[in-house]
């Protein structure tokens, strides 16, 4: 029952993420379900340890760490998910993926994340044309969002 009530709260489209899992060649299981769908239902990213604390929480569904991070990889590798590299947390990509890369402003004191795709671009179009990016490239950007500044005069 809780199960079906997160899926009820998400706004992941399924369709889209079945598309997507299977032009990779693989399936759309349960667990992969319940990771992305929770951390798209959090407004701040979270860590893996946070992430399955939360799942057991709403599913009762007590998944091994290890297993959590191998679905993290799976989804971070489909790009569809986004690491926090110095934050180690994990949030959902907020593109519809029409753009290889994604620049993460990330706020150190109150943890919002900000995803820029149009700053994304710029950085792609000053890139030397004789270099070849990765195909989905995050740069992440360190430092304190507007609200943060205004409570603390900074």
């Amino acid at each position: 029952m809780r199960f079906r009530l997160l899926l009820v709260l998400m706004a992941i489209d399924k369709t889209r993420l079945n598309q997507v899992v299977q032009s990779a060649g693989k399936s759309l299981t349960k667990q992969r379900c319940v990771i992305i769908e929770t951390l798209a239902a959090n407004k701040l990213p979270m860590s893996a340890y946070e992430l399955r604390d939360q799942i057991k929480k709403i599913t009762e569904q007590n998944l091994n760490i290890s297993t959590v991070y191998r679905v993290l990889d799976f989804w971070t590798g489909l790009g569809l998910i986004h690491k926090i590299e110095s934050a180690n947390r994990f949030m959902v990509c907020s593109d519809e993926h029409h753009h290889q890369f994604h620049v993460i402003q990330y706020c150190t004191r109150c943890e919002n994340v900000t995803e820029s795709c149009e700053l994304a671009s710029q950085v792609k179009m000053e890139m030397s044309h004789e270099f070849r990016a990765l195909e989905i490239q995050v740069i992440e950007i360190q430092g304190t969002c507007l609200d943060c500044q205004a409570n603390t005069g900074t």
